[in-house]
């Protein structure tokens, strides 16, 4: 096997990659198992979401300023859309449920007959204001 190593220069570093992986394993688990890690992990993840809420902050004032839509205005936006559309299909079920074909649709019953003009033969087409 020795012989292999001196002969494969491939394998040789093989070895060297493998033996490093596992000493830089045992080194990272060592270190991030403590207390002390857990804490400044902690501390990173607050001051970096503490950092992105003032740059959204700085960020909306700035697109206010210049007149120009946030992406929380889109969103809002998009969901006052989402809400017209859905009452606009209900709208159109009922109007397609109540919709009945002409032909079986019931009219009133016509009471008043076009007066006839018995000079022209034809009906007045006059209404109440053209009369005046």
């Amino acid at each position: 096997m020795a012989d292999e190593r001196k002969d494969n220069p491939g394998a040789s570093f093989s070895e060297l990659v493998t033996q490093w992986e596992r000493n830089f394993d045992a080194f990272a688990n060592q270190v991030m198992g403590t207390e002390a890690y857990s804490q400044a992990m902690n501390e990173m993840q607050k001051t970096q979401l503490g950092y992105q809420r003032a740059f959204s902050e700085m960020m909306a004032q700035q697109l206010a300023a210049m007149n120009i839509p946030s992406r929380e205005d889109f969103v809002q936006l998009m969901d006052m859309l989402r809400q017209m559309d859905r009452r606009l299909e209900k709208i159109e079920e009922k109007v397609l449920l109540n919709d009945k074909p002409a032909s079986k649709r019931k009219r009133p019953a016509r009471t008043k007959q076009p007066q006839v003009n018995k000079d022209e033969g034809k009906s007045e087409g006059k209404s109440e204001g053209e009369k005046k």
